[in-house]
């Protein structure tokens, strides 16, 4: 288990991350579909880890 503060500051970094993301791909034109997105937030919120959201997103895709 980690102290409350800390998930707080992983999970922090992690809305951080995800935003950036998701600005990258609209400068490039593109969207963020909403089944990615519903797991990325996942992941961002601490309920899946880094490995759980790729293996779903890759999954997803067919990859």
């Amino acid at each position: 288990m980690i102290p409350v503060e800390v998930f707080d500051e992983l999970t922090a970094e992690r809305a951080r991350s995800l935003s950036q993301a998701e600005a990258s791909v609209r400068a490039e034109g593109l969207t963020v579909g909403a089944d990615v997105e519903s797991v990325t937030q996942r992941w961002a919120r601490g309920e899946i880890s880094t490995g759980q959201m790729r293996e779903l997103v890759r999954r997803l895709y067919g990859a």
